[in-house]
Order: C-alpha cells, then sequence, then structure tokens
C-alpha cells in the first residue's frame, strides 16, 4: 500500500469528530494569527521595534521582527484541541518547553541576547522533551549500534534538537523562505502522523500550519514582518519532537513504517536546513571564524547575488525540499545507513549547484581559451613555415 493510499484510508476511517477538530485547530489558529499580525506591525511601528537593515541583512527598510509571537499565539490557541487525545503529560512538558523559547525568542528580537543564554533556553527546553519520553534510543543499526543507554539517549536528544533549533533558526534569511520550508515540512508531518494515527501530533501539526499560512502573508516578499528568533526557535522545537514522535511511534514493525523508514523520512525533512547549517559552519571554521558568526554564505544569499529576488530563491528552496523529501520516502524501505549518504548527496547536490556552475562555467572558459591559443600557434606555425619555404625559393 502506497503512502497516498495509507493517507486516503486514513481520511476515510477518521471519525467525523475527528475532522471536525484537524479543520478547528488549522481554521482557528489561521483566523487568529491573521488577526494578531497586523496587530503586531502597528505596535513595531508605533513604538520602533523595528529590525534596522545592515551590510549583513538582505532587507532596505526597517522590518518588524515580532511576527513569531503572532504565529505562537495563534498556535497556542488551539493547543486545547490537543489534549483531545493524547498523552496530557507529554504535552505538559511541549507547552513548557514552547513558553521557555517563546519568552527567549521574544527578549532576543526586542534586546539582543548572547549565544550562551539562547543556548540554555534551547537545552532546557530539549531537556524537557526528552524527559517526556520524546528522545532517541536507538540508531537502528547505523554503526552497528542498537539501544543506546539512558544518558547517550538524552545527550543525543538535546544535540538534536538545539541542532535543529539552530537549523531552523538560520536559515531564516530572506523573505517567505523559513516559514514556506516549515510549512511544507508540517504537512508531510500531517500525512505521516494521520498514517499512524497519531492523533495528537495531527492537531499539532495542523495548528502550526494554519498559523504558518497566515504568516506567510505578509512575510511573503515583500515581507511586512519577520518571525526573527521566537518563530524559528519554537517552529525548530516542534519540528524536532515531531521527526522524534514518529521514530518513538514507529519503534515497533507497523503496518506502515517501521522504526528505520521512520527514520529516514524524518531525515529527509530536516536535510535541507541541516545541511545550510553543516555546510556554513565548516566553512567558517575553515576560515578560523566562528561558526555562530555572521556572514551572507547561506544558500539562500548565494541565490541572492546570482541576482534572483526573494520569490524566486524562495521558490527553488522549497522544490529542493520537496524533491528531497519525496526521495526519502520511496527510499523508505531501503537500509537507513545507505539511503542517509545518498539523501545527503542530494542535498548537496541541491544546495551546492551554483559552485557546480561556476565550476562548470570557468571550465567551459579555460577550455575556450585553450581552443584559441591553440589555433593561434597552429595558425602561427603555418604562418612560419609558409615565410620559411618562401625564404628558400628566393635563395
Amino acid at each position: 500500500m502506497t503512502i497516498f493510499e495509507s493517507f486516503k484510508e486514513a481520511l476515510q476511517t477518521s471519525t467525523r469528530t475527528d475532522l471536525l477538530f484537524y479543520g478547528a485547530a488549522f481554521i482557528g489558529s489561521f483566523i487568529i494569527c491573521l488577526v494578531l499580525i497586523p496587530v503586531i506591525i502597528k505596535l513595531s511601528v508605533k513604538h520602533n521595534l523595528l529590525d534596522k537593515p545592515n551590510e549583513r541583512k538582505v532587507h532596505k527598510s526597517p522590518i518588524s521582527r515580532l511576527g513569531g509571537f503572532g504565529i505562537v499565539a495563534g498556535l497556542l490557541s488551539t493547543s486545547a484541541f490537543w489534549f483531545f487525545s493524547g498523552n496530557i503529560s507529554l504535552l505538559i512538558y511541549l507547552l513548557a518547553g514552547i513558553f521557555i523559547l517563546l519568552i527567549i525568542g521574544i527578549i532576543d528580537d526586542l534586546k539582543e541576547l548572547s549565544p550562551r543564554i539562547k543556548f540554555i533556553g534551547q537545552i532546557l527546553a530539549a531537556l524537557l522533551m526528552a524527559y517526556a519520553g520524546l528522545r532517541i534510543n536507538n540508531l537502528f543499526g547505523v554503526f552497528g549500534i542498537h539501544d543506546l543507554p539512558v544518558v547517550i539517549q538524552y545527550l543525543l536528544t538535546v544535540f538534536i534538537v538545539v541542532g535543529l533549533i539552530n537549523a531552523y533558526n538560520l536559515i531564516d534569511g530572506i523573505d517567505g523562505l523559513a516559514g514556506g520550508l516549515a510549512l511544507i515540512d508540517m504537512v508531510f508531518f500531517f500525512v505521516l502522523f494521520l498514517i499512524s494515527n497519531e492523533i495528537t501530533f495531527v492537531l499539532i501539526m495542523a495548528s502550526t500550519a494554519g498559523a504558518l499560512l497566515a504568516f506567510l502573508k505578509y512575510n511573503w516578499n515583500p515581507a511586512r514582518i519577520f518571525m526573527g528568533d521566537t518563530g524559528s526557535m519554537v517552529l525548530g522545537f516542534l519540528l524536532s519532537a515531531a521527526g522524534i514522535k514518529l521514530m518513538v511511534s514507529c519503534q515497533a514493525s507497523s503496518v506502515h513504517f517501521t522504526y528505520s523508514a521512520a527514520a529516514i523520512m524524518a531525515f529527509s525533512i530536516f536535510m535541507l536546513p541541516v545541511y545550510d547549517l553543516l555546510r556554513v559552519s565548516v566553512g567558517r571554521i575553515i576560515q578560523r571564524k566562528s561558526p555562530f558568526s555572521a556572514d551572507k554564505t547561506h544558500v539562500h544569499h548565494l541565490l541572492m547575488d546570482t541576482g534572483l529576488n526573494h520569490k524566486k530563491s524562495a521558490k527553488i528552496l522549497y522544490v529542493a525540499n520537496i524533491a528531497i523529501i519525496v526521495t526519502g520516502f520511496l527510499l523508505r524501505t531501503e537500509h537507513f545507513g545507505v539511503v542517509a549518504p545518498l539523501l545527503f548527496l542530494e542535498g548537496a547536490l541541491f544546495m551546492e549547484f551554483l559552485t557546480l556552475y561556476k565550476i562548470f562555467k570557468t571550465w567551459l572558459k579555460i577550455r575556450k581559451i585553450s581552443n584559441k591559443t591553440l589555433r593561434m600557434k597552429v595558425d602561427n606555425r603555418l604562418l612560419i613555415d609558409n615565410i620559411e619555404e618562401k625564404d628558400e625559393r628566393t635563395k
């Protein structure tokens, strides 16, 4: 049975109450965020709570960075639906993690915090998630490792969650990009959780998707508001929770996904922002800079440097994200240790195509110059031979 058939079956077997809750979670958060964002924009302008442009940023005029508050308020406004069918203790810990990141994010968007304080908040939120039971406890045979000790489970989970939070934070560089990528990811997780009958996370994904769709109305180029650290950190947190939950719920073989298949699909969903984070961090380290230093070396900056505008750059990365995710879905039944490098390579090809294109153009120019030089050498040789032949005749 294909994923599409499984999704169709899951919809058909869902009760009317389930479908009403899904719709209410999506529409409710959409409306709340849609109403709040214009208010936030007006208040930001009135009180001069705006992000000023500089040499590191691509926007040309001051813009509010408090859009993340609208996103979080929208999804939290329908959080009561999450308790419809789920682990109340887990939800309480998740909400606690969201509130920690919300507070830190708002303070940082109004007055920049040090990276250390933000990391402490992110680690605390990740620990709450791990304590609630959402943690990586198996490496499904990678490096020959399966079950992990509890301490390693916590360390690995915190590393992954904090990494994903910062990956989505750093890819928020042009209008509509982070919000659009997160919306695509939420939709795919919505489908997977619906198939897996994980009602609580279906509702969480629906609430978040609704808020994101409303936010994108104001964040699409030309943007009137940014999500700031508040939005990107909470989105990274919720997406990391979704990825880990997908694997936790599929540890035992099920009709649809095995643990390894769930890991492959989650890995494909996160591939694009994670690869961008790795390539930028490694590049900075090679240049003997801090991996946390700000610059314009992210893939969206490279796309903009070629002359593409915000809309085209964002759409290219949307397509790349969808292509990588679909590849993961198609290869989900293969061994994780084989598929992961292939997905990484696909991500590299998508993300580095500009570099490859420049290398190809340079190679063509060199070849053209070489051919021209060779022709000149041949012409000169023929000319010299002709002159020498005429000299011999005159003698």
